[in-house]
């Protein structure tokens, strides 16, 4: 994605901490998120970084396994069927098979329902789409169950020890699969972006690659002014770590199949 050359740049403070602020006014800090006996795990090594909300995944059944959700809280509310209220990016080890996947959750009337689909073709074992049969239910801030075709919950924490699977270069057959380059192509680097089918189209996606040598990952969707994005900046997924507000990034449709990506980014998907 488009990381401005000027942010490696003493030029680029101001464009950051504008960013920083709109990441912290949309994650509220771990300790206003406690509730009752609720305790946060404080150590370890693996985080979403400051612009996602890291959560750690339980089974609700006998099933053996764990991984981890990086999650991007939307502006939806009940009645606003087609803004995500959260996008996430997921993966981890269930019953010794490995899986990653991307997902969102739209309101339909007063309940979320969840639509997902397994990233594959890297080495992972599962395999599976998930059209809008997920139950999506935010017990509080810090508590995520979901059930249907899942069961399972996710409790927000700091951090956890988790080592992330290796960077993937292929989204399967359950996405849009687009190659990024720089649109203006005076830029070194490459891109992969998975755009979920599921739910609403062209809403939500998982993206990686390389800029100038910097390598980054991140969570994309939409909300009401537009679309924004927020990098994962945990071990594994890169060192770049910005946010980029609603309404910052511009999805051109271009033929015959793609988008030209324009405001904070300039990046060319086809």
């Amino acid at each position: 994605m488009f990381r401005l050359n000027l942010k490696f740049v003493a030029a680029s403070g101001a464009i950051f901490l504008a960013s920083a602020t709109s990441a912290i006014a949309q994650v509220p800090l771990l300790s206003n998120l406690q509730s009752g006996n609720l305790q946060l795990a404080q150590s370890s090594n693996f985080t979403c970084g400051p612009h996602l909300r890291t959560y750690v995944v339980r089974p609700l059944n006998n099933r053996s396994g764990s991984g981890i959700r990086c999650v991007k809280f939307g502006e939806a509310n009940p009645g606003n069927s087609r803004i995500p209220k959260i996008a996430w990016y997921g993966e981890g080890n269930w019953g010794g098979a490995t899986y990653r996947h991307v997902g969102h959750a739209f309101y339909r009337g007063s309940n979320l329902v969840g639509f997902a689909s397994d990233i594959h073709g890297n080495g992972e074992n599962i395999n599976n789409t998930f059209p809008g049969n997920l139950k999506v239910e935010i017990i509080n801030p810090s508590t995520i169950r979901v059930t249907g075709a899942w069961n399972e919950q996710w409790q927000l924490v700091n951090s956890t020890n988790y080592q992330p699977l290796p960077r993937p270069k292929t989204c399967g057959n359950y996405f849009d699969e687009y190659r990024v380059s720089d649109l203006a192509g005076t830029r070194t680097g490459s891109g992969l972006r998975c755009v979920l089918r599921e739910g609403i189209k062209n809403t939500t996606w998982f993206g990686n690659g390389s800029w100038n040598g910097n390598t980054y990952s991140h969570i994309g969707t939409r909300s009401f002014n537009g679309y924004g994005a927020s990098d994962i900046c945990g071990t594994g997924f890169g060192p770049v770590c910005n946010t980029f507000g609603w309404g910052s990034l511009r999805l051109t449709p271009v033929t015959p199949r793609g988008f030209d990506v324009t405001g904070a980014w300039s990046e060319k998907w086809r």
